[in-house]
């Protein structure tokens, strides 16, 4: 039980994960090279003015291989087959100068899920989704990172960024409890 509720991990259904990015005030909106690798590989992004890579739910980002290989490439945040950390610091320090807090909290999240890409890797080459459909999917890795930086933007948010809504609490602490529950969190 938290915060007055019941958490149910086998009841994932009660949450919304579409609206998670809504929890966290961001300070992206509309962003050319994302909307660009969107319309390449036919990923649906949630709307026009919501173009930001934490607009996108990690569950949807998974299944986005070929849009999150797009956006990691033209962001310069890959170098060969691996994530560049100085291409993600260079990115966010020069197109966030006006939000530095949330450049911080951007790369904090990339980095820590640099170190974890390798495992969540293999995790996801392992799900007998992808070895069925592979012919379907680009390389994962900018994907996996990806999901990882959405879910930890999402459970490291700053307390003047959070919004309070009963939706984003109780979606936070499902989550938190039920880690494999949601493909987004």
């Amino acid at each position: 039980m938290a915060a007055g509720i019941q958490i149910d991990c086998d009841r994932p259904e009660d949450i919304n994960e579409d609206h998670i990015h809504y929890c966290c005030k961001h300070p992206d909106g509309h962003n050319d090279i994302i909307e660009g690798c969107a319309k390449e590989t036919g990923f649906n992004m949630p709307n026009q003015n919501e173009e930001a890579l934490v607009d996108i739910t990690a569950d949807k980002a998974m299944r986005g291989t070929c849009f999150g290989k797009c956006v990691f490439s033209k962001l310069n945040l890959m170098k060969g087959n691996e994530l560049d950390m100085d291409g993600v610091r260079n990115y966010f320090n020069s197109k966030f100068v006006d939000d530095p807090e949330y450049a911080k909290e951007m790369i904090s999240a990339f980095d820590h899920c640099h170190g974890k890409s390798e495992e969540n890797t293999a995790k996801f080459l392992s799900k007998p989704m992808f070895q069925q459909l592979s012919h379907q999917f680009c390389e994962p890795k900018p994907s996996v990172v990806l999901a990882c930086v959405i879910r930890q933007f999402f459970h490291n948010c700053p307390k003047d960024r959070w919004s309070k809504s009963k939706e984003c609490e109780d979606t936070l602490a499902f989550s938190k409890k039920c880690q494999d529950a949601l493909a987004t969190l």
